[in-house]
């Protein structure tokens, strides 16, 4: 049960597990409609004040596992764990903290307490799942201490530390059956070991994933559905791609969304689909705009996310004035948040043996670097990541210190997945660096949570390296959603 949906508690909702029961108590109404845009009819809301236990009966708040109390009012969350803590025998309950005094009270009424200013959605789902926890209390208090549950299918367990060979991370000691083991390089990680990691926090954040088995096969951490939307004038090379990345991936099925345009062609594009041997899958009639087409599929059935579709050619004609360029940045924007999956502009440059990752300001380096390594478990691929060495003329410290970081976080995380990536150091001018040498691959892998926001004129005077790369790029390109802000 999820009393308060507020910010974190709808971020809460989008994280926590579509099998999760879940029952949500809120008085406002347009707090409740976004509940429901999220979880659609898989969420239960009891409209009313949760400091009532008339309303927390009703909620049958009795049947809970946890109460998760994500309020940002200190004194709603204090009274409501009150009254089920004076009439009510609930197993667990969770609270946002905000003063000192708040949380010696919730602590005192048995409540588990995440400090707002450490607060993150992923930190309450984790309490729930038992898998993670911070240790705020000591240290850095920057997440440079965790505490994990190991799940017995993770990708480092049954493997000597050594063997390991852990970088800018550490297991510190282990709990076992009730013993506490202090590893050393010959310790073998064992399924519901709790382990306590340290190091730095960025790179704690994906071992932790990793052992905890949050990673999925990609794309099954979106979903399981390939959905393109065809505008019309599709040829066979992008049907041919569909029908790779549908036997590549461990994708369910393919959805085929036909505007108007496309379906005056129908005939043809079912005959080039049959040909390229994209057989068995749905075919609907959708609307003139994409971005709405989508956003309304998608939305109905979250289960259809997994991958959606788009010919590169039909996104950016090359025929179409400048200015047009931002209402196409605009929408590749609005169409990956809507989404919430990887977009796939298809150029028909596939097999995906060469993956590359633009190494420029604005993209966010990690979350690209883990979606081509997990595409790498599907594809035997090569996977290369692309800098540009600061200018010495024009460079800043700030930019040396950051082309320094990048590389680091590449080589962070070739050790963490145990992965091979080159790392291909380019000089000039970034954007015609990175898409000069993208001729050479077969695949970009790039987010747009990086893209900036910006008119024109000041996108004229201030360019987006991101931005520009992608709609440089002469080869297929995959675009992941970004990874949304911890609250």
């Amino acid at each position: 049960m999820v009393v308060g949906l507020g910010h974190i508690g709808l971020e809460l909702l989008r994280r926590l597990p579509r099998e999760y029961d879940l029952v949500c108590v809120e008085t406002l109404p347009e707090a409740i409609e976004a509940a429901r845009a999220i979880r659609g009819d898989g969420i239960r809301i009891v409209a009313g004040d949760a400091t009532s236990r008339l309303v927390l009966e009703e909620a049958e708040v009795d049947e809970a596992d946890a109460v998760l109390l994500t309020t940002t009012t200190q004194k709603v969350n204090v009274e409501v764990a009150r009254v089920l803590a004076d009439h009510f025998q609930i197993r667990r309950v969770i609270s946002v903290g905000i003063t000192p005094k708040g949380i010696e009270e919730l602590s005192g009424l048995g409540v588990e307490v995440e400090n707002i200013f450490h607060l993150s959605a992923n930190a309450l789902r984790n309490r729930i799942e038992q898998r993670t926890k911070a240790a705020h209390g000591i240290g850095l208090a920057k997440d440079e201490i965790l505490e994990v549950e190991v799940h017995p299918n993770s990708r480092l367990t049954d493997k000597p530390l050594a063997l390991l060979s852990p970088q800018r991370w550490n297991v510190g000691v282990i709990y076992r059956e009730g013993n506490i083991l202090v590893p050393h390089g010959r310790t073998v990680l064992r399924g519901k070991d709790r382990v306590v990691l340290l190091g730095e926090p960025r790179v704690l954040k994906t071992v932790a994933e990793m052992l905890t088995f949050s990673f999925k096969q990609f794309p099954l951490e979106y979903g399981p559905v390939l959905t393109a939307y065809l505008f019309g004038g599709e040829g066979l090379s992008f049907f041919a791609e569909l029908a790779y990345v549908r036997a590549s991936f461990p994708l369910d099925r393919a959805v085929l969304l036909l505007s108007s345009k496309a379906r005056r062609q129908a005939e043809r594009l079912r005959d080039l689909a049959g040909e390229a041997g994209l057989q068995g899958d749905t075919w609907e009639e959708a609307g003139d705009a994409p971005l709405a087409a989508l956003s309304e599929r998608l939305g109905q059935d979250p289960e259809r996310r997994g991958i959606v579709a788009l010919a590169r050619p039909a996104v950016f004609e090359a025929t179409l004035p400048f200015v047009l360029d931002l209402r196409r940045n605009r929408f590749l924007r609005s169409l990956s948040a809507a989404a919430k999956c990887p977009l796939l502009l298809a150029a028909g440059t596939f097999p995906y043996g060469r993956v590359a990752v633009p190494c420029v300001e604005g993209v966010d380096l990690q979350h690209a670097m883990e979606t081509a390594f997990e595409m790498g478990d599907a594809l035997q691929q090569e996977t290369s990541a692309l800098f540009v060495e600061p200018s010495k003329h024009l460079s800043t410290p700030e930019d040396e210190e950051s082309f320094q970081e990048m590389r680091k976080t590449v080589s962070d995380m070739g050790f963490i997945y145990k992965a091979s990536v080159q790392s291909r150091v380019l000089t000039g001018n970034p954007v015609k660096a990175v898409a000069g040498a993208l001729p050479d691959y077969h695949l970009l892998v790039a987010d747009t949570g990086g893209w900036k926001r910006q008119g024109w004129l000041r996108g004229a005077l201030d360019p987006d390296p991101v931005w520009h790369v992608v709609r440089r790029a002469p080869i297929s390109t995959l675009l992941v959603p970004p990874v949304e802000e911890s609250l």
